[in-house]
């Protein structure tokens, strides 16, 4: 073949390769170009599932589509993520919910993801308060009169949680460790199906984030008996925290934003500056004070991969210590 035909064989491979890359570059190009469904991995009412509602009404307005927000509960978080294995990785389907199903649950059960390699995380939101809360008719009025009833009790006493690994679970078990006391863990799947159950008289009490139960607390309905943060509850200063009754525990849950690993970079970057641009936001900012969210800026990329991967090797040692780590076979 002559030097010339050889060049322009060359040429015409060359402009093969770059017209088949134009049409990614055009739907990076003009994305969004339709509305994102927006998962999140807890049931409707919880704390999770109204900061991502607070959160996507504002950016939607930013991105220009619609932003469908849709409840997966269960597993604390997993069922979420295992579905999320399966979602298309072009940025029309993507995650929120706490760091458990990250951080926690692969050390408890065996889980379909590799949670520090399958996900790309885009913001983390902020940091929730948690908290345990009875009916305001319970004979605990305190909570060593829990600790008082356990001894004499042994794995009666029942407390519900949004799910299995998520913080409230651990640190329960974590103060029974620590008193050498048994309780009765009741899984639910999700905050607000934990508060009904407490208001059904289902179980002794329920452990979640604040928004699942100030309102309660506020009307008289729910007492606070104990805060795990070592902040605190700005509208209730005088409930004791874990740090005050001597429990070495302080993890408050982070309620974060991902997607699929494979979606292209142009995209990636464009959820990253929206959604931390929503969080910034007067509105949502109001939103964070009045549900008392800890750390409400925007943490994204390699520093929220380090943090989580961070919270996912604290969160194995802890689990060790606990006794709650997955059988093996």
């Amino acid at each position: 073949m002559k030097p010339t035909k050889i060049v322009l064989v060359v040429i015409a491979f060359m402009a093969v390769a770059v017209l088949a890359t134009l049409p990614c570059w055009a739907a990076d190009a003009k994305y969004p170009a339709k509305p994102i469904h927006m998962w999140v991995g807890f049931a409707a009412g919880g704390p999770t599932d109204s900061i991502a509602r607070a959160i996507s009404n504002i950016a939607e307005k930013i991105l220009g589509q619609p932003i469908i927000v849709e409840n997966k509960p269960g597993g604390g978080g997993a069922l979420l993520l295992g579905l999320m294995m399966s979602a298309p990785s072009d940025g029309y389907t993507i995650a929120t919910t706490t760091d458990t199903p990250y951080t926690r649950t692969p050390h408890l059960v065996n889980v379909k993801y590799n949670a520090m390699e399958d996900f790309a995380p885009i913001v983390r939101f902020g940091l929730q308060r948690q908290g345990i809360v009875v009916k305001a008719d319970s004979p605990f009025k305190k909570w060593q009169d829990v600790i008082d009833y356990a001894r004499k009790n042994p794995g009666q006493f029942t407390y519900g949680t949004p799910g299995p690994g998520t913080t409230p679970h651990l640190a329960i078990e974590k103060i029974a460790l620590h008193d050498k006391v048994k309780f009765q863990h009741v899984p639910f799947q999700g905050d607000a199906p934990a508060m009904t159950a407490l208001l059904g008289g289902h179980v002794m009490a329920a452990s979640s984030g604040v928004l699942a139960w100030i309102q309660h607390v506020k009307a008289g309905s729910f007492r606070l008996l104990l805060v795990f943060d070592p902040e605190g509850v700005d509208q209730f200063p005088d409930v004791p925290t874990f740090k005050q009754l001597g429990y070495n525990f302080d993890a408050p849950t982070a309620q974060m934003l991902s997607a699929p690993k494979r979606v292209p970079k142009p995209i990636m970057d464009r959820l990253v500056a929206v959604f931390s641009e929503a969080m910034m936001t007067p509105q949502f900012q109001k939103f964070a004070k009045d549900q008392e969210l800890l750390s409400v800026k925007p943490l994204a990329g390699a520093d929220f991969q380090k943090w989580l991967q961070s919270q996912y090797t604290m969160y194995g040692t802890f689990i060790n210590e606990v006794g709650l780590r997955k059988k093996t076979d």
